[in-house]
């Protein structure tokens, strides 16, 4: 079969591997390992890997740990990363664990970030708790609210509900409705528990 000697070099791939589940596909399991997904179809189990995109039509129903998140479908789940992106057409219905957060789309459930967390006008968050340390809100948001350095409420933002904050700024045409507390300094800022992701 070989002809000659043939010198076969072993060169480590650098090359992100790249997984798409496309629109007919209906999978369950864990994925896990480097590289990014595409998740246009439904996938029902955990997933671990470097970066995760759920199309218009994606449904993940699990938990999602990565660096960074797109979600422009649905998530039925938890998901803890450095950055996510929810843009208009995407939900997810449970924990987030984040850096940063960007919402046009829908959340329930639990925000946490560990930076900043910003709410874009066509945004619809009703949460049991909202913590992060600079919060800017331009849409709508409902629930607890917890601010350690900074608020912001746009023009288009409103607010419903408990807010604890250290400074707060207000736009003409930001609403707020509910209680303000002043958030303390020795007030300890822990983050949510791993459990809660399930």
């Amino acid at each position: 079969m070989f002809l000659g000697k043939k010198k076969v070099s072993k060169k480590v791939s650098t090359e992100i591997k790249n997984t798409l589940i496309s629109q007919e596909m209906e999978l369950e399991g864990i994925l896990k390992g480097e590289g990014a997904v595409q998740i246009e179809g439904i996938f029902t189990g955990d997933i671990e890997v470097t970066s995760v995109v759920i199309g218009e039509n994606g449904i993940v129903n699990g938990t999602i740990k990565a660096k960074n998140v797109i979600v422009n479908g649905y998530l039925n789940g938890s998901v803890s990363c450095s950055a996510l992106e929810i843009m208009p057409n995407g939900s997810v219905s449970k924990a987030i664990q984040v850096q940063k957060v960007l919402i046009a789309g829908i959340a329930n459930g639990t925000i946490e970030a560990q930076e900043e967390i910003k709410l874009e006008r066509i945004a619809k968050v009703n949460v049991t708790l909202m913590k992060g340390k600079n919060i800017i809100v331009n849409g709508l948001f409902r629930g607890k609210l917890i601010a350690s350095e900074l608020l912001i409420i746009g023009s288009n933002g409103s607010i419903t509900g408990e807010i604890t904050v250290k400074n707060i700024k207000t736009y003409e045409g930001g609403k707020l409705r509910g209680s303000i507390h002043n958030y303390l300094e020795d007030e300890t800022f822990t983050p949510l528990q791993e459990n809660s992701l399930n």
